[in-house]
């Protein structure tokens, strides 16, 4: 296990479907080890210079720090979003049997991504 090797992908997507899918996905192709999915936030933000207040469905993604890159290719391929929310948050310190479980999840087939 290398240290600073993990790290969180942090999602905003329109809605739980699209939160499956992309979870599903990326589970499917090794690149990440699991999802935690938590169904309407709301998000305020400006727009094209209006503000907004819409739901959300935020996506905390599991992985190695090298499967980054491939992960944010296949979230940018299925979101709606023109502009997506997506933040690589590094993880330095956690659990050590579940962050080898997480190495082991991702490390088993390489991506057919």
């Amino acid at each position: 296990m290398i240290k600073d090797n993990f790290c969180f992908v942090y999602v905003t997507v329109e809605n739980f479907e699209q939160a499956e899918l992309i979870a599903e996905l990326a589970i499917k192709n090794k690149l990440i080890a699991c999802a935690n999915i938590f169904p309407e936030s709301h998000s305020m933000f400006e727009w094209k210079g209006e503000v907004k207040l819409e739901k959300e469905t935020v996506l905390l993604l599991k992985t190695l720090v090298n499967k980054y890159d491939l992960l944010e290719k296949l979230i940018i391929k299925n979101h709606v979003y023109e502009t997506p929310c997506i933040l690589k948050i590094d993880v330095s310190k956690g659990h050590k049997d579940f962050l080898k479980w997480v190495e082991t999840s991702v490390s088993l087939s390489d991506s057919n991504v």
